[in-house]
């Protein structure tokens, strides 16, 4: 049985293709690190917001430094600029001089209004990348790189010692089966009008647009086709193998694939005959042989074999 997804998730560095080089440009992180950053962030943020804030306080107080005697609203100003911690402490401070001093000299709220917005300012910036910092995780959306080390065709193990043949079969049609089952579900909930599901959004495009034509020439040669005309067809048209299969590459090195599938009903009877065999376990099955021509690399002259007592279960299907 294959293994989910997850077990493949790359960490470390890479690029997202579908966003650049620099844009996509990101790290997967496991998450435990991945916690530990954003709980880092959010620590980073707040030092460098005070900072920031002792550095401007400390320009601005040496900028309204005076060599002669100054006015006690100044020196008011300039120890809160001194003492002050944090931006926010400032800005109450100063608001709370201007007004102390607002009937005395009209100009103790023009002196403060511009240290009180500088302050504020720098409050507001810094809680809001606070916020955001978090978001940093997330630039590249929910998008992860997968990297297994098996590609390629699922074949059945015939080399296991453990398990008889039969074992192997049922195990191996039963996987199939519930891999058609869950395509079944998928496409019901992903391919209607409306998304319905989480399993919609796990692919880069949540469904592969498609038309269809129900009126196409039988796709067969000879008298298979119960009628010349009436067959359906199924389009895809050019698909993407980095925007809509999600294949990471670069843009240069990306696909385009087209599918087309075509479906008519055949005729049965004059292709269909029975025929007796004794499997490995000298047990006699009654098969039902459709004799189209040669599929793959069967070793008889047959398109497709059915097992009349077949009974491990369904088996999954595949478009050809």
């Amino acid at each position: 049985m294959s293994l989910p997804a997850e077990t493949y998730i790359y960490t470390g560095f890479w690029i997202n293709w579908s966003r650049g080089r620099v844009l996509g440009s990101a790290i997967t992180l496991s998450q435990r690190n991945g916690s530990l950053l954003t709980a880092f962030l959010g620590i980073f943020v707040t030092v460098a917001g005070a900072a920031c804030w002792t550095i401007q306080s400390f320009l601005i107080h040496q900028h309204q430094a005076k060599k002669g005697p100054g006015s006690a609203l100044h020196h008011q100003q300039q120890v809160v600029l001194r003492n002050s911690n944090t931006a926010g402490s400032a800005a109450w401070q100063i608001t709370q001089v201007a007004w102390q001093w607002r009937k005395i000299t009209k100009e103790s709220s023009l002196q403060s209004l511009s240290i009180v917005l500088l302050a504020v300012s720098n409050m507001v910036l810094f809680g809001i990348a606070g916020v955001f910092s978090a978001e940093v995780t997330k630039a590249a959306g929910n998008e992860t790189l997968i990297r297994s080390p098996n590609c390629g065709y699922l074949l059945q193990d015939s080399n296991r010692s453990d398990l008889s043949l039969f074992e192997a079969v049922a195990g191996f049609t039963a996987m199939e089966a519930n891999a058609t089952l869950a395509a079944s579900a998928y496409s019901r909930a992903c391919y209607g009008k409306s998304l319905s599901g989480l399993q919609c959004h796990q692919y880069p495009e949540p469904n592969i647009p498609w038309t269809n034509n129900r009126n196409v020439p039988c796709p067969f040669k000879g008298n298979i086709c119960k009628d010349d005309v009436g067959g359906f067809e199924m389009d895809t048209g050019l698909i993407d193998s980095l925007k809509t299969l999600g294949i990471n590459s670069k843009a240069s090195e990306a696909i385009q694939y087209r599918k087309v599938t075509s479906c008519s009903v055949i005729r049965t009877k004059e292709y269909a005959h029975e025929y007796n065999s004794t499997n490995s376990e000298n047990e006699v099955q009654q098969l039902i042989r459709y004799d189209y021509g040669r599929f793959s690399n069967h070793p008889d002259n047959i398109t497709y074999e059915y097992d009349k007592d077949n009974i491990i279960g369904p088996s999954g299907y595949t478009l050809v």
